[in-house]
């Protein structure tokens, strides 16, 4: 049952299903929204550059609550997502952080992104209430995470060495490295750098830019100063179409390697021939779990999934199985289950259904999602794999899969 506030559109509908099984025999503690319920909170960018992030992740998550009500819900309780805009701003995502925790009552958070995450993470700690990202890359969470914040996407401290790595496995000798001046984008980019440079590589010039201009002529120029056949980009899509269209109107030559910002079908349709013989570094879409996941977004949708939405799918049915293994929906206890229903020695499971039978059946479990091996560190993070994508001029393909024994450089 979402609920939507901040500057999305307000609106409600409910999903009912049956509570039976051992969901229903157990008593749990719920969270605001009636005896019936347990809230778990969304804080995502749902407007600007980004806000493609929001929408697509709760697709992706109203998916698994579907599958989870199902089932019989969490401890009884039917799952009732309220969701709030960051607006990629921290200050917004602050307020927005106190609202689901103080007035909504969440029991749990999926979100936010890298934009906003550093300036929230602390409010889940001091709350002790668990916060899953499904989008926060940021290296900032590698040493910070654990206890209560988690994250099912893989960090920039492995997805910039990914970019380095597919610029090197391509033949490259010499690139340039071009990101958003913010967390997210200063994050991964500066990673780039390092990875590239500790594989025996040049790079001629590291610009950091700030999003949203109208020219960027200027910093593309001094990119492009010594002709480097690779150029590293870290935006959002708007800020990337406009970099790109400047790019090819001057001829500056080389190829891009995207950041997963980019990797999407729409961005690379939108930009067509411009982008043929680029790439873009992004989830692993591949393997049994994930097609499965993606045979149920594009029914719910009718488009392809998009970058992170595995991780909110898994986002959301980890807590739920954490809850569920705990025996009650108390944000402590589900914070103190997640790394257990994660662990390689249990029973492996991919959807809650299972997991739910699994632990009826008295045994522990090991979720294992749409977007890999969701085994959480005592950091909160994960190891997965990445794509590389390339494009033919219309969309990406998967050309290859980068593992994380790949990136020990």
């Amino acid at each position: 049952m979402p609920r939507h506030s901040g500057s999305v559109d307000r609106r409600t509908f409910l999903k009912t299903t049956a509570v039976t099984g051992l969901g229903a025999a157990l008593a749990g503690c719920s969270g605001a929204g009636g005896s019936d319920t347990v809230t778990v909170g969304m804080l995502q960018p749902f407007t600007g550059e980004v806000a493609w992030v929001g929408e697509s992740s709760e697709h992706a998550v109203e998916i698994a609550i579907d599958e989870i009500n199902a089932a019989g819900g969490i401890n009884g309780k039917e799952v009732e997502l309220v969701t709030e805009d960051s607006e990629a701003n921290q200050q917004t995502a602050v307020s927005a952080e106190r609202k689901l925790i103080n007035s909504d009552g969440s029991v749990a958070i999926l979100g936010p992104t890298s934009f906003t995450l550093p300036a929230v993470m602390n409010i889940a700690q001091e709350e002790g209430v668990p916060q899953v990202s499904p989008t926060a890359g940021t290296s900032e969470l590698d040493e910070k995470g654990g206890e209560y914040v988690f994250r099912t996407s893989t960090s920039d401290s492995l997805g910039g060495k990914g970019m380095a790595y597919i610029a090197d496995q391509t033949g490259h000798e010499e690139i340039a490295v071009m990101y958003v001046d913010n967390q997210g984008g200063r994050s991964f980019g500066k990673t780039v750098v390092e990875g590239f440079e500790a594989l025996g590589g040049t790079v001629t010039a590291e610009i950091a830019v700030s999003p949203g201009k109208s020219s960027y002529r200027s910093e593309l120029n001094k990119a492009f100063a010594d002709d480097p056949s690779f150029v590293s980009l870290t935006s959002g899509t708007q800020t990337g179409k406009t970099i790109i269209d400047q790019w090819h109107e001057q001829d500056l030559g080389g190829v891009w390697g995207l950041s997963n910002d980019m990797q999407t079908g729409e961005f690379a349709s939108k930009m067509g021939a411009k982008l043929e013989g680029s790439y873009a570094i992004g989830p692993l879409a591949g393997g049994d779990r994930y097609q499965t996941f993606a045979d149920k977004y594009r029914d719910k949708t009718d488009e392809d999934p998009m970058p992170f939405t595995a991780e909110a799918y898994d986002a959301m049915n980890i807590v739920a199985l954490a809850a569920a293994a705990a025996g009650e929906n108390s944000p402590g206890a589900i914070a103190e289950n997640l790394i257990d229903v994660s662990a390689p020695d249990g029973s492996t499971v991919s959807n809650y259904e299972d997991g739910l039978g699994a632990l009826e059946d008295g045994n522990s479990v090991d979720y294992e999602g749409a977007s890999g091996p969701v085994n959480f560190d005592t950091k909160g993070n994960v190891r997965s794999p990445f794509g590389q994508y390339t494009s033919d001029g219309g969309s990406w393909t998967l050309d290859a899969e980068i593992a994380a024994e790949d990136l020990t450089f």
